[in-house]
């Protein structure tokens, strides 16, 4: 098994110091079952040097210091209301509702072909019971 330390860092767009970049390969030879990360902790030199990494990366942090929040922090940001975006989605999804799909859009193009038969003001009713009920009377 290949155990890069940052591998979900490096490669979800998180910027990972190379000096922080190790790569240990474990369990070769072994079942995938017999080859996870809680069988890590048998195997010695890997933990030897996972210990070593978080040496380096105590160290890495201690140098760099504290970081100062920026602007857009996640504790303690608001963002910016959208009170007219939502309250023109909620136009829009009542007019959607009584058949009224915007110009050019797919929904009118469905609509004019009669294909698009699912306006309604009670949407949590499904479509299967609705169409029931319109051949009952």
């Amino acid at each position: 098994m290949y155990a890069p330390l940052v591998w979900q860092c490096r490669y979800s767009g998180i910027e990972v110091p190379e000096r922080l970049w190790r790569y240990v390969q474990f369990g070769e030879g072994k079942k995938y079952a017999d080859n996870q990360a809680e069988d890590m902790v048998r195997e010695k030199d890997v933990m030897r040097r996972f210990d070593a990494w978080t040496d380096a990366f105590v160290s890495f942090v201690a140098k760099k210091g504290k970081v100062e929040p920026g602007p857009y922090r996640a504790y303690g940001y608001e963002a910016p209301s959208h009170r007219w975006a939502d309250l023109k989605l909620t136009w829009r999804s009542l007019r959607m509702e009584v058949g009224a799909a915007p110009a050019g859009s797919s929904p009118e193009r469905q609509q004019a072909r009669g294909l698009n038969r699912d306006a309604t003001l009670s949407p949590k009713k499904g479509e299967g019971e609705k169409l029931r009920k319109g051949k009952e009377k």
